[in-house]
């Protein structure tokens, strides 16, 4: 019993410390400053509405350790979507980062994989789905006959929370819009 016990806290070490790994370098900033002030630049946004007013925002934010001085700047992730719950609709509102080199590579993924392909079609029966993955989010793109669709995943500490999501058809084609921003981070 007494080794049964001894790997259950090991495995549960194991996994708490491996939770802490899939944030954001900008979340653990921000969660390790005691005084910290953001400064979100509102000009430059991509927003993203679904049909029953849900609402995804990206633009660029830095923030300061008032203490250390130290800045870092990223992409901020803000959701305000709904959910069902025991039946009931339930709204929440969630933020999220991009840190700087997943910005690079998000730039790269929607260059080279999404805007190719805004237009494209799939044959009866088939679709296509291209998934970006960052610490803290998964943008997913999909492909089925006529039909385009953006579904945004929000991940708690790596792990894609399936009950927070955003989807939409009708705003595929601002995804060039939130190319902009992220080109604007740099």
């Amino acid at each position: 019993m007494r080794r049964v016990t001894t790997v259950f806290f090991l495995s549960l070490c194991l996994y708490t410390s491996a939770q802490q790994k899939e944030n954001s370098t900008t979340r653990k900033f921000i969660n390790s400053a005691e005084f910290t002030q953001i400064n979100k630049n509102w000009n430059i946004t991509a927003d993203f509405k679904s049909g029953i007013g849900e609402e995804v925002s990206f633009f660029p934010v830095e923030a300061i350790d008032l203490k250390t001085s130290q800045k870092i700047k990223s992409i901020q992730v803000d959701m305000n979507a709904k959910y069902d719950f025991m039946g009931k609709t339930r709204s929440f509102f969630k933020t999220y980062w991009l840190d700087l080199d997943e910005v690079e590579e998000f730039t790269q993924f929607l260059e080279q994989y999404i805007i190719p392909n805004l237009k494209d079609k799939t044959e009866k029966k088939q679709s296509t789905t291209y998934i970006f993955n960052s610490k803290e989010i998964s943008f997913n793109f999909y492909i089925e006959k006529n039909t385009r669709r953006i579904s945004i995943y929000l991940k708690d500490y790596g792990a894609i929370d399936n009950e927070h999501y955003f989807w939409t058809e009708s705003q595929v084609n601002k995804i060039p819009e939130l190319l902009d921003v992220l080109k604007k981070i740099k």
